[in-house]
């Protein structure tokens, strides 16, 4: 079976989880005898490859899926994707931009069948890999998707996470006893918003990320109200033994972005052993279960309550077993492997 991964053309410019899963997708699925390939447009041939497996529902993929399903190459698509009416209003600042979305979505859910670049993009791909069932019912809703179409892939986290030393973060940085908070600064992340929340709290937060290029002033805001408590690290890479022990040394990590599919972030922290605060948005539920406190992305009073509450409580080892035995990158690549066969109808 030879695979051809392929992202839309400014991919790794700025580090974003998509091109974590595609990575990582592409590690376990080489270590159960799957030639994968990421894409090269100008040296591959679509025709060399079995499946052609696009990540993302970004509308500049359109044209390669569309040519590959023209010539006769099975085609998937790992959607992720979330739309509702709060996060299409909150994700962006500009208000042009904002009510573009706004628009945008509620066409969508008046109009399932509309031609969107992005419904072609699902229409010419020959299976849908979403990342929830929730994400499954919103490609059915908002695409006209058919159900036979759809192959849930969960996401995933590095089991090597549950290891992960606190003291190789500590031996670098002073803190201890502190909240974490990992994702580039960007309004749907939702960081001012936490930040203002939490502006009388005495114990360390940590910023781990880098601004969106479009986000700078957003960032610059973020760190204009921070407290002296409050401090900014920019990124790290995502394989670097320093961020898997910023994972296992804080206390809590806090995610209250407006929308989460799941938060590779928040998976990953929950593998090395850190009680989470997340979202409510998105499919998070599916995912952490009761495992988490869960808060509304606009309260800021009671994202200050719960994370308060959680940082007081005791750590379990519950949440971080039900990752573990649920969202590891062996169970996704299983499970993508699982969904190529049943795309070339192989038993």
């Amino acid at each position: 079976m030879k695979v051809a991964f392929y992202l839309y053309p400014s991919a790794f410019q700025e580090k974003v989880g998509v091109e974590v899963q595609l990575l990582k997708t592409k590690e376990y699925l080489e270590k159960r005898g799957v030639k994968v390939h990421l894409f090269n447009q100008w040296q591959d041939d679509i025709k060399d490859f079995d499946i052609f497996h696009t990540f993302g529902s970004v509308k500049y993929c359109l044209d390669l899926v569309r040519y590959a399903h023209y010539q006769g190459v099975k085609t998937v698509l790992s959607t992720i994707c979330w739309y509702d009416l709060r996060s299409a209003w909150r994700t962006y600042s500009d208000p042009g931009r904002r009510t573009f979305t706004f628009m945008r979505h509620l066409c969508k859910t008046l109009l399932p069948f509309y031609p969107s670049m992005r419904h072609q993009l699902m229409s010419f791909s020959d299976i849908l890999f979403p990342n929830s069932e929730m994400e499954a019912l919103q490609l059915r809703r908002y695409f006209g998707m058919s159900e036979e179409k759809i192959f849930v892939v969960p996401n995933g986290a590095d089991i090597s996470l549950a290891d992960a030393r606190a003291s190789v973060f500590q031996s670098t940085y002073p803190w201890r006893n502190f909240i974490l908070f990992v994702g580039r600064f960007e309004p749907r992340k939702n960081q001012l918003s936490f930040i203002r929340a939490m502006q009388d709290f005495t114990y360390p937060i940590v910023f781990i990320g880098d601004p969106v290029t479009s986000y700078q002033n957003y960032y610059e805001q973020c760190k204009h109200e921070a407290t002296r408590e409050m401090h900014f690290l920019g990124s790290l890479p995502h394989n670097s033994e320093l961020l898997a022990s910023a994972f296992a040394a804080c206390d809590t990590f806090v995610l209250p972005s407006w929308f989460e599919t799941p938060g590779l972030a928040a998976l990953e922290a929950a593998m090395a052993g850190a009680k989470v605060v997340i979202t409510d948005g998105g499919s998070t539920k599916e995912y952490f279960r009761d495992y988490v406190s869960y808060v509304r992305p606009n309260d800021p009073d009671g994202i200050r309550k719960t994370v308060i509450q959680v940082f007081e409580s005791e750590k379990n080892g519950e949440l971080q077993q039900h990752i573990r035995k649920n969202f590891s990158w062996e169970i996704v690549a299983d499970r993508t492997l699982e969904g190529y066969k049943k795309l070339l109808g192989k038993q």
